[in-house]
């Protein structure tokens, strides 16, 4: 059965000789578009032909007139010349191929005009009608001539479905959709993602609720609201990440991770099912790390003993604290410092955060086998100097990892501990021998971010601040690894948290209940702040 939507897909344009593939693409869509004008009118001026509606003469005379003038519409042409009236002509729409008709205002969700680019709606003469069962309607008086696919990207909604609308009514709202925003959900997602890098937000919430959304900034180590917006808006967003990020629209079961640019960031997604929605967490991430040892906080004292051992040709250096702690900047200053044209530097990361030009950075990927323990077993026959494994999180890695430290390697990794005494601890947790550990240590540092009371109102909260704080700052706690020092932790059998931190303090170090005691002292963070990091 002959089907003039189907004949409208299969059209593609002949190709086009001895000119540059820019030129050619320009040209191939402005011949398509042409095409598929001409050939929705040729459908239209057939089957009004077969139905009796109109003459040989008047269909010639109609598409004459489209010729000298393309911006002409054909359902308009036919209204204006008393063919059809608004109604009847919907009405042979239906009846002849069967689309459905929007013909009651009412049924306009007049909210989604500002979800498409103004362009796009004047163009191709259409409205986005309703969006149900996820599912978004859209309607138009030419509705073969829809551009489907641009539509769907747009949006970010896979499923499209066509009826046909009056021309009247579509003009009825041509003041509404000359008022959309060119941009639609692009352009709200971007001036999202702008604002909060405007605020200095970490990360962007996405969270469903029953019948809105939520959209939250991190800001300072805390969440603050930023918008609610209806769940429509809320779906559409997610989607438009999932296109962006190249990750399954139609997958709303299952987690999925994926990353996107927005100019010199990027914006790392994580999204997970709950029973509201689909939540969604992009975190902002720099793509130039533009950090170093002496603009993250650290003392002059501080620097010298970092950059004194990563300058051994071996030895083992952790950084540790929980999430949002900083510290994989403090790796990352590290990182570069080392990066020589003389020195072989993996980093083996999940995710990647910054992209280091000389670092040799590997993504696990454990849905294919690409585990922390195999890729260090790889990276060791790749001849390495210096070797970063993002986290140490269980036996197999952290013992390849240790023990590579005392063959020839540095090595740097972070541990999720509360402070370097802690941090022994849970590697000799991990089935790690003391004897072993202690060989191999050179640096320890734990750290934490705080928020620093503003000296303009002395945390009252002004113009400046506006909530009493100026910003956060890291506090370390940085332990040397002497022989002294090694020697006094062998001594005790069975160790414990509490008999390290008294061997660091004996031997002179300051921990990093030490420092935080400090800063309240002095003024400039607050004992709720002190409760809250530490």
């Amino acid at each position: 059965m002959y089907s003039p939507a189907l004949a409208v897909r299969k059209f593609k344009p002949y190709p086009i000789p001895n000119i540059t593939i820019s030129q050619q693409d320009r040209i191939k869509i402005a011949l398509e578009l042409l095409f598929l004008l001409y050939i929705f009118m040729d459908i239209i001026l057939k089957y009004l032909q077969k139905d009796g509606i109109i003459s040989g003469k008047m269909a010639e005379d109609i598409r004459n007139e489209i010729l000298k003038n393309p911006s002409k519409r054909i359902s308009e042409i036919l209204i204006e010349k008393g063919i059809f009236g608004d109604e009847s002509f919907c009405e042979w729409m239906k009846r002849t191929f069967g689309f459905g008709v929007v013909s009651d205002e009412k049924d306009i969700d007049t909210s989604l005009l500002n979800l498409f680019p103004k362009s796009i709606l004047e163009k191709n003469f259409f409205i986005p009608v309703k969006f149900i069962d996820s599912k978004l309607v859209v309607a138009s008086p030419e509705p073969f001539d829809l551009p489907l696919k641009k539509i769907s990207e747009i949006s970010g909604i896979e499923k499209i479905e066509v009826f046909v609308i009056s021309p009247s009514l579509v003009k009825k709202f041509s003041s509404q959709i000359s008022s959309a925003k060119e941009g639609g959900i692009e352009e709200y997602l971007d001036s999202i993602v702008e604002k909060a890098i405007e605020l200095g937000a970490t990360d962007i919430h996405f969270i469903p609720l029953k019948n809105s959304g939520i959209i939250k900034f991190r800001v300072n180590g805390r969440l603050e609201k930023f918008a609610q917006i209806s769940p429509l808006t809320f779906q559409l967003i997610t989607n438009r990440i999932k296109v962006i990020s190249q990750l399954d629209i139609s997958e709303k079961r299952l987690p999925q991770d994926g990353r996107f640019s927005h100019r010199e960031y990027d914006i790392r997604v994580s999204i997970v099912p709950t029973v509201d929605g689909e939540k969604t967490a992009l975190r902002i991430l720099k793509k130039s790390f533009d950090f170093n040892l002496e603009k993250i906080g650290l003392t002059k004292e501080e620097i010298d003993i970092i950059r004194r051992n990563l300058n051994k040709q071996s030895g083992f250096i952790f950084v540790s604290g929980p999430t949002g702690s900083g510290k994989t900047t403090t790796i990352y200053s590290m990182l570069l410092e080392i990066n020589r044209d003389e020195l072989n530097v993996f980093s083996i990361e999940d995710p990647v955060e910054y992209f280091v030009e000389g670092v040799n950075q590997i993504q696990i990927n454990e849905e294919i086998g690409l585990t922390f323990p195999k890729v260090l077993k790889h990276i060791l026959r790749q001849d390495p100097d210096v070797i970063f494994l993002g986290e140490m999180r269980d036996f197999e890695s952290a013992d390849i990892a240790i023990k590579s430290s005392l063959t020839g390697h540095l090595v740097l990794s972070t541990v999720h501990a509360k402070d370097v005494a802690s941090s022994i601890i849970r590697i000799i947790d991990m089935g790690i021998p003391e004897y072993i550990l202690f060989s191999a240590l050179r640096v320890g540092i734990s750290q934490r971010l705080v928020r620093v009371i503003c000296q303009n109102c002395k945390g009252k909260s002004c113009q400046n601040c506006k909530n009493g704080f100026s910003g956060r700052k890291a506090i370390f706690e940085i332990v040397e690894f002497s022989d002294d020092l090694k020697s006094e932790l062998r001594k005790i059998n069975k160790l414990t948290e509490s008999d390290i931190r008294k061997i660091f303090r004996d031997i002179g170090f300051k921990l990093l209940e030490d420092r935080i005691s400090e800063k309240i002292a002095k003024g400039e963070i607050t004992r709720e702040e002190a409760n809250y990091v530490f």
